[in-house]
């Protein structure tokens, strides 16, 4: 694996560290903003799994092999496919079955990636593969944050955070 792909995993490996030890502490009823936690963390997760590789070639499974619906990933109300309803709640089993799915995506698409194809669009894209990696560390981060606060305020208990030098 080429040291600049190596240093993009290592760094997401510590991402997904931040997110499995965020989702074990989650308070995943606790309402902000109109929507529960569960339905922000599924957000992120969803991002990940739509935008780290390819949008523009994304097929979203998650309802079929995990039973969550797609549109619980919009927590805008402004964006087609909102559905407010914040007694909605998605298990926490179910968002660590579903982000170990996303997890091992992830992880088979490093063991292909090159420095050559980091600089590349996919197809259909607008955006290289590194302008997608680094946008969805960019948004991940920002909503693990947000779901950390929201678990806090209800816990008055921060869950772990994992820095550059985890591993």
């Amino acid at each position: 694996m080429e040291e600049i792909v190596r240093q993009i995993k290592s760094q997401q490996e510590i991402n997904f560290k931040n997110v499995e030890d965020q989702i074990l502490m989650a308070d995943l009823e606790t309402v902000f903003d109109a929507e529960n936690n569960s339905r922000y963390i599924f957000h992120y997760l969803h991002s990940m799994d739509k935008f780290f590789i390819n949008p523009d070639n994304y097929v979203y499974e998650g309802e079929k092999l995990f039973g969550i619906p797609e549109n619980l990933s919009v927590v805008d109300s402004g964006r087609p496919g909102y559905e407010k309803d914040s007694s909605i709640v998605i298990s926490r089993e179910k968002l660590l079955d579903y982000f170990g799915y996303v997890k091992n995506k992830i992880e088979n698409y490093f063991e292909t990636l090159t420095a050559e194809k980091l600089l590349q669009k996919p197809d259909g894209c607008g955006h290289t593969r590194l302008e997608l990696i680094l946008a969805q560390f960019r948004h991940l981060m920002w909503h693990v944050g947000l779901s950390s606060a929201i678990t806090f305020e209800s816990k008055k208990e921060w869950n772990k955070f994992s820095g550059l030098n985890r591993f």
